[in-house]
């Protein structure tokens, strides 16, 4: 048996291998729930639009974590608690919003 042709098929195939598990397609965004402070800046799962209601539906203060309207959990992922990016999640559901005092 010649093992070269098996290893000629095997590192042709892997490199274009198909991810088993396709992720939700991220679009990018640019709404304001709060003009100038808060900016819906990507969402994967939901529209730009449905981040933007969830956000302008929470009246409580940014801080480093906290849930917004319909469970969603938001988390800051950098910048400080003038200025930076906010991860919120729900399940399979996200999006990321940009904040500033």
């Amino acid at each position: 048996m010649n093992i070269t042709p098996l290893l000629l098929a095997t590192a042709v195939a892997v490199p274009f291998a198909v991810p088993a598990v396709a992720d939700a397609s991220v679009v990018t965004c640019a709404s304001y729930s709060d003009y100038p402070n808060l900016m819906i800046s990507s969402a994967r799962g939901l529209s730009c639009a449905d981040a933007t209601r969830v956000m302008k539906a929470y009246k409580g203060d940014i801080s480093r974590t906290f849930t917004a309207p319909r469970s969603f959990r938001c988390t800051r992922v950098s910048g400080s608690m003038y200025a930076g990016q906010w991860r919120c999640t729900h399940g399979a559901q996200a999006f990321r919003f940009e904040f500033k005092d």
